[in-house]
């Protein structure tokens, strides 16, 4: 099978999360990633828990990958990572900014390596500006660009899972697509800059405008929503169910479901404008129905009124349900040692060329056979790079 991207050569650079993701994204569509490491292998494949070499963490980000150990901090790492790039249209890198200048690998002098050569850069906050030498992890993404100060009821909460890495993965993925285009029309390639506090403060929704031009802040909700009600948790006589009632037409079908049509009737709660008005009435109202019913007994009443509504699953609950396991949402692959793990499935469903799950993420080094002998090192030359632990 051939992806989109079949023909096309990443190097990954990248650690931790947001560029790995970037470089897996790329070639879950048919990109030949080379994933470079240090010898003896990226430090997040040695985290728990973990199968043989490859902890759950480097799992979630490095299928379709090869893996190629070098020291590129070396002279002779360096002259080979240089031959590397003469055949390469993507290089991904998520250190910090100057590093790859001070290196040898900057933009400007890759451009010389090879022109038609994308760089796609991922850090915390952007390649220049007043903050761009600073430190930075998802965490400190959520709590800067503004998501963590709306996020919970209480105190700020850090959202469940890498809100900014994997939206900075899915920027910069999309950065380098376009970068792909254009380079058909104008033939040589260019520099992108992705940041994970400009990806978290993107996904600020109507908070910018809202306050820009009304002073209006939001505020923590937990799991309410502050434009339309009823939205939200509902306990039930075993659990919970999440209703979103987000037009008149859906509140009325939750009226019916839950067999008060009168609420239709009653002036504060008949329109959305009042009901968001005295939204704590309309909750409780609400509530004190979905608490005589169990969640599925709720769920099948809601539903046959054509409303949004769902179980709040745990994990469990997320890889039993049927349309996850329709659209193939995980699956189990084999590795080159023969180890079964598990890997999330592909998002983006293409009708003619789709992407697809060619491997495993790779053991440390499973490419450096054939990629050094393909650059004329004899084995005895192998061998002695190891023991100079150059890869």
């Amino acid at each position: 099978m051939k992806g989109i991207l079949d023909g096309i050569r990443v190097v990954d650079l990248a650690r931790f999360v947001a560029g790995p993701y970037c470089a897996m994204l790329l070639g879950d569509m048919g990109a030949e990633v080379i994933k470079v490491e240090k010898p003896g292998g990226d430090e997040q494949r040695h985290m728990d828990p973990k199968v043989d070499d490859l902890s759950t963490y480097y799992i979630v980000g490095n299928r379709n990958k090869k893996s190629l150990t070098l020291n590129f901090k070396s002279e002779e790492g360096k002259k080979i990572l240089t031959k590397l790039f003469e055949t390469t249209d993507v290089v991904v890198e998520n250190f910090r900014p100057g590093v790859m200048e001070r290196l040898g690998f900057g933009y400007e002098d890759l451009k010389k390596i090879n022109p038609r050569i994308i760089l796609t850069s991922v850090s915390g906050f952007g390649q220049d500006g007043p903050l761009a030498q600073k430190p930075a992890f998802d965490s400190i993404a959520q709590a800067m660009g503004g998501l963590m100060a709306t996020t919970g009821t209480g105190g700020p909460t850090l959202a469940g899972t890498w809100v900014g890495d994997y939206s900075a993965g899915l920027y910069a993925a999309f950065g380098t697509m376009l970068a792909l285009y254009a380079r058909q029309t104008t033939g040589v390639g260019q520099h992108i800059d992705v940041a994970l506090l400009d990806s978290v403060a993107s996904w600020s929704r109507t908070a910018i405008p809202d306050f820009l031009m009304f002073g209006k802040k939001p505020t923590r909700n937990g799991g309410r929503d502050v434009y339309h009600c009823p939205i939200g948790p509902f306990e039930t006589k075993d659990g919970y169910v999440y209703i979103t009632a987000a037009t008149d037409a859906q509140y009325a079908g939750v009226c019916r479901a839950a067999g008060h049509p009168e609420w239709l009737q009653d002036d504060r709660m008949n329109k959305e404008a009042v009901r968001l008005k005295n939204k704590d009435l309309v909750n409780s109202s609400l509530e004190a129905w979905t608490k005589t019913v169990t969640t599925q007994e709720a769920l099948q009443k809601i539903s046959a009124e054509d409303c949004p509504c769902a179980p709040i699953n745990d994990i469990e609950g997320v890889l039993n349900n049927e349309q996850t396991k329709y659209r193939e949402m995980y699956s189990w692959v084999e590795t080159d040692k023969g180890f079964k793990v598990a890997v999330p499935g592909i998002v983006v469903k293409l009708s003619d060329t789709p992407g697809y799950i060619r491997c495993a993420p790779p053991s440390v080094g499973n490419y450096n056979d054939e990629f050094y002998t393909g650059l004329g090192y004899t084995p005895e030359q192998i061998r002695e790079m190891y023991e100079k632990k150059i890869i």
